[in-house]
């Protein structure tokens, strides 16, 4: 398998939930999409929930090479995780970004407790055909 590039990030849960309460809805609007909101703000330890996600998109933006100017962090989304763990949606820019460096796919594992939430990504090229 080739490999693009990894990322890697941790953060403390406290650092996410002070941006929270200090800037409200437009700290949540600015970093998370709709329905990453509404899944953390539905989930018991929400914070850990929305600090996972932050460690994600730092992590993501390692692997792929560093975020360019006009690519938003709400444009990269880490959805409801399904029975196959956690999954990576780019929008907009940062779909076209990611595309103009190589990456078809990011893939991530994410990890917390009550003080700090981790994120390790991997972004890959397309698979060649076998």
């Amino acid at each position: 398998m080739n490999v693009i590039g990894i990322g890697t990030e941790i953060v403390e849960c406290v650092r996410i939930a002070k941006m929270i309460e200090r800037h409200g809805e437009l700290f949540l609007e600015r970093v998370y999409t709709t329905a990453e909101v509404e899944y953390c703000s539905g989930r018991g330890a929400s914070i850990q929930h929305y600090a996972a996600r932050w460690a994600a998109k730092e992590a993501i933006v390692k692997a792929i090479s560093g975020r360019p100017h006009g690519v938003r962090w709400n444009q990269i989304e880490i959805p409801a995780e399904g029975a196959d763990g956690p999954k990576v949606r780019l929008y907009g820019r940062a779909a076209s970004w990611a595309a103009q460096c190589g990456v078809d796919e990011v893939r991530i594992s994410l990890g917390s407790c009550r003080t700090h939430a981790t994120a390790f990504a991997i972004a890959l090229p397309p698979r060649s055909p076998s």
